[in-house]
């Protein structure tokens, strides 16, 4: 967390030396405005809600707060006439005047909150004890205000995203967090009406999808190198069905079906899903919780898990993706509520920290026995989740997140849940050397996942490896310009 504290702590200098040059207090001594620093980043940064990192390095300065700037220029100025000889009375009378102009000069919560805002900042609001740490299940979704009910087509006018420095640091400390309330009801309804149909259209393709990724993991080394072709040779569903039944794959094993790209048919009836994920509001969030300056637009998908559907095994989406990078996000957009997992709920399950676990890829590998003793490995309590979920909610997670879903067996026939999930990922990402090996070159060893390489395989041959790139379908998004 040391980046965020630094930009914090920046952040309130700013605002001290803004407050300095507003009220013309330019003779502020400097340990004085470094206890008044001090005193704003304890606010913001909200110890009591757990931000035990900032307050055990600055311990000695949260007794501060901007009140001193104010108690000290009166001290100085009550010290300075007692040494001219002016008699107590007067002396007094001069520390009360000194008193009322202060006050008068005093900088508000509000004034404070405004500065805040002003840097692109948001104030965090104190939590009561109950409710420090992590947004968790007992948390009830929030219902959308009216003025967040807006058409669609104003979602680049929205502004900046309202992104707390609670939920920043929830999301560096953590690996995730859930932002309530982010999409309208009306964007996510106008969402689903396009994206429903068009992923019924596209249903044969996500079937070969799922059929080339079985060949690829087969033990049989033809099918593993000719994976591409024996599933694009596949006419309909009913075949792809039989082959998955030859691979011992019968529909309960599989998670879900999934659907990428969206964004990219530009002749489809999808015109929603392309604004949004190209949208600056999207777009900045992923910057200000990747801390990058710049973002690009990786991928998007749909996620259709059906009633019977089985669970999602626990995986890291950075370990599916071609780039060599920390810095990858993905917002998970559910198109209906999504109720607790004991009524039901299919929602994102969460490894906390397990983003920052480097020994566990390191000395397991990604197959290791490790990956089923995560509570043992992290401790009780270690996996977590947002759910309950309302219509506009959306989870975050870090690409090296591990995460997972629980499967559909009690669901409905009839309740299909529909997830929308947009990936974005820092600017400056470099394309690695095995990113397209599907398995033909021996000579380099991937370490990777190829399930993803349907979303990617029709770029990433144009990209040069190790080297900064551009391209049409890897968008830059943020900045705008």
């Amino acid at each position: 967390n040391f980046e965020l504290d630094y930009i914090v702590f920046v952040a309130c200098r700013s605002i001290i030396y803004a407050h300095a040059t507003k009220h013309k207090t330019y003779n502020m001594p400097s340990r004085t405005k470094q206890l008044a620093i001090y005193g704003i980043f304890a606010s913001l940064a909200e110890p009591s809600a757990g931000y035990d990192g900032a307050r055990r390095c600055r311990s000695t300065c949260f007794i501060a707060n901007v009140n001193r700037i104010h108690q000290h220029s009166t001290i100085l100025s009550s010290t300075s006439s007692s040494n001219s000889g002016v008699n107590k009375r007067a002396d007094k009378n001069q520390k009360k005047s000194n008193n009322t102009q202060l006050n008068n000069k005093r900088m508000r919560k509000s004034d404070i909150n405004e500065l805040v805002r002003g840097i692109g900042l948001q104030p965090v609001q104190v939590k009561s004890k109950a409710n420090k740490g992590i947004d968790q299940s007992n948390e009830e979704p929030q219902t959308p205000q009216a003025k967040d009910i807006e058409v669609f087509a104003g979602m680049n006018n929205r502004g900046a995203p309202t992104i707390s420095l609670q939920k920043q640091l929830d999301y560096s400390r953590s690996g995730h967090t859930v932002l309530r309330s982010f999409i309208s009801q009306q964007t996510i309804e106008q969402l689903k009406a396009e994206i429903v149909p068009y992923a019924k259209s596209q249903a044969l393709a996500a079937w070969k999808q799922k059929v080339e990724v079985q060949l690829a993991d087969s033990s049989d080394e033809y099918y593993r190198q000719n994976s591409q072709s024996i599933a694009n040779s596949l006419e309909d569903i009913e075949a792809c069905h039989d082959m998955l039944e030859s691979l011992g794959i019968v529909n309960g094993d599989l998670p879900f079906l999934q659907f990428f790209n969206t964004w990219r048919a530009k002749d489809s009836n999808t015109p929603s899903v392309r604004e949004l994920c190209l949208s600056s509001y999207m777009a900045k969030a992923a910057a200000i919780l990747m801390d990058s300056p710049t973002v690009k637009l990786y991928q998007d998908s749909l996620f259709h898990k059906r009633a019977g559907d089985g669970w999602t095994p626990w995986h890291s989406d950075s370990r599916m993706a071609p780039f060599d990078t920390s810095k990858m996000i993905t917002f998970w957009i559910p198109l209906q509520k999504v109720p607790t997992p004991e009524n039901g709920g299919t929602g994102l399950l969460f490894v906390n920290y397990s983003h920052s676990d480097f020994a566990l890829p390191y000395w397991n590998g990604a197959e290791g026995k490790e990956y089923e003793r995560l509570e043992e490995r992290y401790g009780l309590g270690s996996i977590a989740h947002h759910m309950p979920m309302a219509v506009g909610d959306v989870t975050v997670h870090n690409g090296w997140t591990l995460h997972s879903a629980d499967g559909a067996e009690f669901m409905e026939e009839g309740d299909d849940r529909y997830a929308f999930s947009i990936t974005y990922v820092d600017g400056n990402a470099e394309v690695r050397e095995d990113a397209l090996l599907e398995n033909k070159q021996e000579e380099i060893k991937t370490k990777g996942d190829m399930e993803d390489v349907w979303s990617y395989r029709s770029w990433v041959k144009d990209v040069k490896p190790r080297t900064p790139f551009r391209h049409a379908l890897v968008p830059i998004v943020w900045p705008v310009s």
